[in-house]
């Protein structure tokens, strides 16, 4: 029982005044006209009574009864408390408890500042609502009998809903019963029943507004959800869609924070497509009724202090259900799914893990490569300084199942996969202690065993491999110039040019049978020529610009610059086949002389990024190879963002693509767009492009998405080669709208 309940069920104590009388001596000294008879006051006039530091009771009549702790007031009644007031015609009030009745009321109620301030047209984030009668249940909870409520505050509100009975909890939801929604006092739809959360912190459990869309494909789309708010942690979000054309979806979304780093996410989906036929000309393809499932999902939890649990969770069943229904290209070009879970432990020096992981590649609707770890142990020891001196040694130990399995209809067909246990020590030490010229000398030993091994003609062999080797490598990093120029005005008050060339050598000895060595997958790397010697030289110039503030402070020092030129040559030119550190050599062709790798980025302010790489090949006269272009620009009303890249790596087939998008605000950011777009210039059609747009009013809102899909970008077979998506939602301040699970909006759930 409340500490106000208790007090409303004793009477005063014998020598303590009634709340009543308390009340009456605050206005004894106010100009109104006041009689009394025994426990009862009636107070004419503009009255004014305060009944806490935090509610106060304006009337033209109040009538008293301090036996009973209960008011009555009439005339212009004026009910203002911290979070809002209460206007009504007559009203009933337990002073001892905080509750009452008022007759011929409405109130006006804060939402408080965490509520989003756009969709209330930048204004205060305030719920109207009105009745016949109003009861005060609580400080913030609230009854309505034949009213309703809304978060427009125009004379004829944008929207609202009348019902009969509303149950309004200001820190969480109202809840309205037999309700009619009016747009413009016109009605639209009757609910039998509606949750509108209204919570300051945005997490109320509730049902989301539906969203509405049309598809070439999909047909009509009507997308609802239900949001629950478990706890302060955790949280659940249920969905359905219904396609006229597709057939029907459903799933669940499950989130959780038990610490600030254990946090997690699952996504689950369930699509039930009916049988579909699609006629495009002469053209016509059905696709049969199937189901099809998808479960994504995320996880990084401390255990303890010193170990961490992480996993990742993204499957799908229906590769052709990923290509057709996806609004994302991400989503919808990928075709791999993934299983993958671990422990990290860290003592000290020492840091250890585990790993179980399974991809699986689809090169088909029916046919896939499996690669992974099943499992990975590794343990790596940092670096440790030996007797005192400027040597450092460290240490790493791996044992790794890798699995390599061609998988046709549900059938292995081929397995070549393979065991491996690495251990490789390292000894580094530091010759220069210059701070102009850099100089790190460093060696290694590594040894591996393989359980099975390389044959002829890309075979495996069930015979067990050990590779022994040593390698040795130096760096050169100077001697550095700078050069400092100190400006009157500009962007900046100084700037700094940095000229830092960089000389490396890496020496790999002898290994026995080193074709011997099985690769697999994202194991390629692993593969080592005999007896090679690399050489990479290149230069790398820096432009540091530090600023002032508007006050004219000093600022902080930012590179603005920064252009870097590499090129490696290999005693071995096998050795340039697998050098990972440039795009078009890492095939496997023989090659003594790598590209001019030229990286350059420029970013002369917080708004404004952009970098690129260009490859150029000068040993076998193919010129360019690789050019990779993006940038940023972020700007009060506009931002955008681009990437482009060029590839001729396949003489016959050259490669380029562009994805670009930009985002646009006006009106202090009520209203937004954006336009996405996603094109293969060398195959001469856009894959997929998309405008959204979104207007918050003063209570209300909208947003719109437009996206074309091209399908021929997946070499798809499908009678229709393109797919109309429109999407539409519609938003009530406080209430948002959602994506489905396919995407909408620009975005996933």
């Amino acid at each position: 029982m409340t500490a106000a309940a208790q007090q409303a069920e004793q009477p005063p104590a014998q020598n303590q005044p009634s709340t009543g009388s308390r009340l009456l001596d605050q206005i004894n000294q106010r100009s109104l006209k006041s009689e009394c008879k025994g426990e009862y006051c009636i107070l004419t006039g503009q009255v004014e009574l305060p009944l806490n530091t935090q509610t106060t009771l304006f009337a033209d009549q109040i009538e008293m009864f301090r036996d009973t702790n209960r008011l009555i007031a009439q005339g212009n009644v004026t009910f203002a408390t911290a979070e809002g007031r209460v206007s009504a015609e007559r009203m009933e009030y337990d002073v001892a408890n905080g509750t009452g009745t008022f007759h011929t009321a409405s109130g006006l109620m804060s939402l408080g500042a965490q509520a989003d301030r756009r969709q209330f047209g930048n204004q205060e984030a305030d719920v109207y609502f009105y009745g016949d009668t109003i009861e005060r249940l609580a400080p913030r909870r609230y009854r309505i009998t034949r009213g309703g409520f809304t978060t427009c505050v125009q004379p004829t509100p944008r929207w609202e809903v009348t019902s009969g009975t509303v149950t309004l909890n200001l820190n969480d939801y109202a809840v309205a019963r037999g309700t009619v929604l009016h747009v413009k006092g016109v009605p639209v739809l009757y609910l039998p029943m509606i949750y509108y959360p209204i919570r300051e912190d945005e997490r109320a459990t509730g049902f989301l507004l539906p969203t509405y869309g049309t598809s070439t494909v999909r047909g009509q789309v009507v997308s609802n959800a239900f949001f629950w708010a478990i706890n302060r942690s955790t949280d659940a979000t249920f969905f359905h869609d219904w396609y006229t054309r597709a057939g029907q979806g459903a799933g669940a979304e499950y989130r959780y924070v038990a610490a600030a780093q254990s946090t997690g996410d699952i996504k689950f989906y369930r699509f039930n497509q009916k049988e579909a036929t699609f006629t495009e000309g002469d053209q016509t393809q059905t696709l049969d009724a199937s189901q099809s499932y998808e479960i994504t999902g995320t996880m990084n939890h401390a255990l303890t202090p010193r170990i961490r649990a992480r996993a990742r969770l993204d499957y799908f069943t229906s590769l052709v259900t990923q290509q057709l229904y996806h609004q994302n290209l991400y989503q919808q070009s990928r075709n791999r799914r993934l299983i993958e879970g671990g422990l990290t432990a860290g003592f000290g020096p020492l840091m250890t893990s585990l790993l179980y992981q399974r991809s699986e590649i689809f090169s088909s609707e029916t046919s896939s490569q499996v690669y992974g770890s099943e499992p990975r142990v590794s343990a790596n020891l940092a670096p440790q300084r030996l007797l005192n001196a400027p040597i450092y040694a460290s240490a790493n130990a791996e044992f790794a199942v890798l699995p390599n399995r061609s998988i046709n209809n549900g059938v292995v067909v081929s397995d070549q996969g393979y065991s491996r246990l690495d251990v490789s020590p390292t000894v580094r030490v530091p010759l220069s202690r210059l701070t102009f010229l850099s100089l790190n000398t460093s060696a290694a030993y590594r040894a591996t065993y393989y359980s099975r091994s390389s044959g002829p003609l890309g075979t495996m062999l069930d015979d067990a491999y050990i590779r022994q080797y040593s390698t040795l490598r130096s760096e050169v990093i100077g001697p550095v110039f700078n050069r400092i120029w100190d400006l009157q005005g500009g962007f900046a008050e100084r700037l700094k040019h940095v000229i830092e060339p960089a000389f490396t050598v890496d020496f790999t000895s002898t290994i026995d049978d080193y074709l011997r060595t099985p690769s697999v997958g994202s194991d390629v790397a692993d593969f080592v020529v005999s007896g090679s010697t690399r050489v990479t030289y290149g230069l790398t110039n820096r432009l540091f610009a530090r600023g002032r503030t508007l006050d004219g402070v000093r600022g902080t020092t930012r590179e603005i610059l920064t252009v870097g030129l590499q090129q490696t040559y290999y005693s071995n030119p096998l050795s340039g086949g697998y050098d990972g550190s440039y795009q078009s050599t890492s095939n496997g062709r023989p090659i003594d002389l790598s590209p001019f790798a030229l990286t350059t980025r420029v970013a002369p302010s917080a708004a404004f990024d952009t970098n690129m790489r260009v490859e150029y090949d000068v040993a076998r006269g193919r010129g360019l190879q690789i050019v990779s272009v993006g940038g940023t620009v972020n700007g009060g009303r506009v931002s955008g963002s681009a990437n482009f890249s060029h590839n001729r790596l396949d003489p016959t087939n050259h490669q380029s693509f562009l994805q670009g998008s930009t985002a646009m605000r006006w009106l202090d950011g009520r209203a937004t767009g954006t336009y996405n777009i996603s094109w293969d210039i060398a195959r001469s059609y856009v894959v997929s492009q998309g405008v959204v747009m979104s207007y918050l009013a003063q209570c209300c809102g909208l947003t719109m998405e437009f996206q074309k899909w091209n399908y021929a970008s997946l070499g798809s077979n499908l009678a229709i080669p393109t797919d109309m998506r429109f999407n539409f939602g519609f938003i009530l301040a406080g209430l948002g709208t959602f994506s489905n699970f396919f995407g909408a909006f620009g975005g996933r759930v």
